[in-house]
């Protein structure tokens, strides 16, 4: 299937198998006041991301490559909960020079550079390839494998006249290793999860969202994950999901709700998932430019509750996961 229809309009709903390609330019884009856009002014309203999440047993690691046509950006972290040491990176590039950010959903190769890092992802036979290096040293190689887990794809309407698609996974088995701020080669074990996060579209001109991820192995040794958002991808569904094993769930819409200073609560419109994120280390942004801005908050939390399925319930106890809430005009 290929994402953009001969009609010039996406498909939309959830999709069991993934789109073999998608072609923004085949996409007739339309102002709200009905005009025709092409060209670069056609290319300035396409967006496109992809971060990676690793949870090591005592490391929580972030890279992501962003291209939203007027910037590239690029960012990597590495985070241990054991010390609460940080090692952070992250640059802009203007007109998303030395960026490229290629969306295809099967096969890709993607690349960020600027001075003295680079971050490369690659896709290829259901396996992601990342590796950033620092003046050409390699800081992290990851190789995660999405056989055996079902992926979440969908893609729905955003706005009057675009359009959102997503594709997301969760405990992936990760090999490869990573080097702390001592200096040291990490290795990652057969316990790693990595997951990932592949968007792209039109999104609304001003676009906010809460979105939460977590990976964890439950007391009865199962592979468990989480990803829930709101704001964005509610037009026709949502993109909450469980996965059991590499089984996926559906999960109803959910809300955030901040209870204090460090303490949210995001519970299901059925009563079936009920969670506490308690929120520390925050990677944050804060980019005021009028015409565009940013501002970004991605907390390393732990996460306690349950969530039901038909058969089974779910416990979460302070199980290390992502809260972020993100606020873009672009």
């Amino acid at each position: 299937m290929d994402l953009i229809q001969p009609n010039g309009q996406p498909h939309y709903g959830r999709f069991s198998d993934l789109p073999k390609t998608i072609d923004y330019h085949k996409y007739i884009y339309k102002t709200p006041y009905g005009e025709k856009l092409a060209g670069w002014r056609k290319r300035l309203k396409y967006k496109k991301f992809k971060f990676c999440s690793i949870q090591h047993e005592h490391y929580s690691i972030g890279v992501a490559i962003v291209d939203i046509a007027w910037a590239g950006h690029g960012f990597f972290y590495i985070y241990n909960h054991q010390t609460k040491e940080v090692q952070e990176w992250n640059a802009i590039n203007i007109l998303a020079r030395n960026t490229l950010l290629d969306e295809q959903p099967l096969f890709n190769q993607s690349f960020f550079t600027h001075s003295p890092f680079q971050v490369e992802m690659q896709h290829a036979n259901g396996v992601r390839y990342i590796r950033v290096t620092k003046h050409g040293e390699i800081k992290l190689s990851a190789r995660m494998f999405c056989a055996g887990t079902d992926p979440l794809s969908m893609c729905s309407p955003t706005g009057i006249n675009g359009w959102t698609y997503t594709q997301k996974l969760t405990t992936l088995t990760c090999e490869g290793s990573f080097v702390n701020k001592q200096g040291e080669l990490i290795q990652f074990s057969d316990r790693t999860f990595a997951a990932l996060d592949d968007t792209c579209g039109f999104l609304r001109p001003e676009t906010a969202w809460f979105w939460l991820s977590c990976n964890f192995w439950d007391a009865e040794n199962n592979r468990i994950g989480l990803n829930l958002a709101s704001g964005v991808n509610e037009s026709y569904g949502n993109e909450n999901c469980l996965w059991v094993n590499g089984v996926l769930f559906v999960v109803d819409d959910v809300l955030f709700q901040q209870e204090s200073e460090d303490c949210w609560s995001v519970r299901s419109r059925d009563g079936k998932l009920n969670l506490s994120v308690k929120t520390g280390w925050r990677r944050y942004e804060n980019l005021n430019l009028r015409l565009v801005g940013s501002q970004f908050s991605q907390w390393q939390s732990v996460i306690s509750g349950t969530v039901q399925t038909d058969d089974r319930e779910i416990v979460l106890l302070n199980e290390y996961g992502l809260l972020e809430q993100h606020y873009a005009k672009w």
